[in-house]
């Protein structure tokens, strides 16, 4: 492999983190270079729009440094975009994302690295709700809404995972070349396990210790909204509604099912009512019986027959949504193979040209 090819790509993405950035890259380099000296690599930080000066910096130390590289994006356009950013612009092999704060140590990285490497996996997960992970100087609030978020999220997917929401991951070249990704916030993370199971990628859970450094995280500076502004609902509000929708279009199953059962199991207590007041006033002799149970039962059977025709109508969405869901998968499998193979081409093109 040329000397100016590296074996593995570390992507940061970053927003207004002047005042960390450069210490933390520090860091990174100087962790790898004593503990991964075999390893060539390369760091890339994905500057998303911001405005504290940090992108001028990074641009200063880039010169000086040949294993530095600065991406920058015109506007702060999210997360997600970070990382697809950073798979588009990686020139490793294997690309390792990590958050600016270093929340998860750099010697995650041999642990997210190895089954890459080895090819025990396509895709690796750092994961602190695994159950040798760990969560430390996080706010318990906060860190008891997302470990039961991620578990529900979890169930979204067939890969046994504990945690489906963190950043810190790894991929091999495949997986870059692959995937095609549409989403710019934090919904990426889920989207991305979400299209590589469709594709057939195989994931890995790396037990991982999130530890915020930083004692100031996630401590609001916006009084707009008051002290509502420092609940983590409240703060993660937009994060929890994508998160909801994201598990109701890749497992149609929990919105409906709920409502559908429900409704079927209040639609048969009423008919089982009915039922057994029909043949009580058989068995004691009473006339006009099929009459007088429906004037007598009426409030039963108004709700039994709207609770039918409510579960009628949340199975045709529970079929619909399934049958939308199966048409999309086939559909994105079709279409990566078919960009893959247009990239394949295209790279043979340029080698040629350049040849």
């Amino acid at each position: 492999m040329p000397a100016n090819i590296p074996t593995l790509t570390l992507a940061i993405p970053a927003l207004n983190e002047n005042a960390i950035i450069l210490e933390n890259v520090a860091e990174l380099k100087a962790w790898m270079r004593e503990n991964m000296a075999t390893t060539s690599f390369e760091i890339i930080v994905i500057n998303d729009g911001s405005t504290d000066g940090m992108g001028e910096r990074l641009d200063a130390a880039a010169l000086e440094d040949d294993e530095l590289r600065v991406v920058h994006h015109p506007s702060n356009f999210g997360r997600g975009r970070g990382v697809r950013t950073a798979m588009r612009s990686a020139k490793g092999d294997f690309l390792i994302v990590l958050d600016a704060d270093l929340s998860y140590a750099p010697d995650h990285v041999p642990a997210l690295l190895e089954p890459l490497q080895s090819g025990k996996a396509d895709m690796t997960l750092a994961s602190p709700y695994h159950p040798e992970g760990l969560v430390e100087n996080v706010p318990f609030s906060r860190a008891l809404m997302s470990r039961i978020g991620n578990k529900i999220l979890a169930r979204s997917f067939r890969s046994d995972i504990h945690t489906a929401t963190c950043i810190v991951r790894g991929y091999t070249r495949e997986v870059m070349d692959h995937l095609e990704l549409i989403s710019d916030g934090k919904e990426l993370h889920l989207e991305l396990l979400y299209k590589a199971e469709i594709l057939g990628f195989r994931l890995q859970e790396v037990p991982a210790r999130l530890i915020w450094r930083d004692g100031r995280r996630g401590k609001s500076s916006n009084s707009r909204f008051g002290w509502l502004s420092d609940l983590s609902v409240f703060k993660m509000r937009h994060v929890i509604v994508s998160h909801f929708l994201f598990n109701f279009l890749a497992k149609p199953k929990f919105l409906f099912m709920g409502p559908l059962l429900l409704g079927f199991l209040i639609a048969l207590y009423g008919a089982l009512s009915l039922i057994i007041a029909f043949f009580s006033r058989l068995f004691e002799g009473e006339g006009d019986l099929l009459r007088q149970t429906l004037i007598d039962g009426q409030l039963t059977l108004i709700l039994t027959v709207i609770s039918f025709v409510i579960s009628v109508f949340f199975l045709f969405f529970f079929f619909a949504a399934s049958q939308a869901k199966q048409y999309f998968e086939e559909q994105y499998i079709i279409a990566t193979r078919s960009n893959h193979l247009l990239k394949k081409i295209s790279r043979e093109i340029e080698k040629d040209r350049r040849g």
